[in-house]
């Protein structure tokens, strides 16, 4: 009898965080394509992020696999999929940011077209305040957010983040910088 070892099944992406609706998860090769696709080459997606315009195919995939989490790491950008399919629509994440010139990290999420206005970025937001400051144990986080981009600016504000600075950033050009400390999202819950 000849018997073959079974074929080794793709390994699953880490599970970072669940919401209600929303699943934020590692990122695996399959992604590249579907957030370029989606996001990136998308300019009314991205007129707000970034340089303020769409990646060509091999910078997206450049930045993908530069900045987003593919193993173990809870933290770094991340793919936001919807409930219960796991259908992708978009990213988001804390990463690490220097903005105040401290070591703070920012929370942040770009959602595809479909995927706006039905509350997402609150959800999604709101669970990322709480997994920075219960299991990070961040002292304070940050939203950096375009300053034309007045959904974000609302999604950071009903997130109980406070304006603080605006600034300018060698790659994104200039952001307006939101706030929260730990005690005053503490606060916030508590009420």
């Amino acid at each position: 009898m000849n018997q073959k070892p079974a074929p080794v099944s793709e390994k699953q992406p880490l599970v970072i965080l669940m919401t209600p609706r929303l699943i934020l998860r590692t990122a695996v090769e399959e992604d590249i394509s579907v957030l370029q696709n989606l996001i990136f080459g998308d300019s009314e997606v991205m007129r707000f992020a970034f340089a303020g315009a769409p990646m060509a195919k091999d910078a997206a995939e450049d930045f993908i696999r530069r900045s987003f989490t593919f193993g173990e790491s809870l933290t770094g950008m991340a793919v936001l999929a919807e409930k219960p399919a796991g259908e992708v629509i978009g990213f988001a994440g804390l990463s690490p940011c220097q903005a105040l010139e401290a070591d703070d990290f920012e929370i942040g999420f770009v959602l595809a077209r479909r995927a706006w206005g039905k509350g997402i970025a609150t959800e999604i937001g709101e669970a990322q305040l709480a997994f920075g400051f219960e299991q990070l144990k961040c002292g304070r986080l940050l939203g950096l957010v375009d300053p034309r981009n007045a959904p974000s600016i609302r999604a950071l504000e009903k997130l109980g983040m406070r304006y603080l600075a605006t600034i300018a950033e060698p790659k994104r050009g200039s952001r307006l910088v939101y706030v929260i400390e730990a005690g005053e999202w503490r606060r916030r819950r508590a009420e």
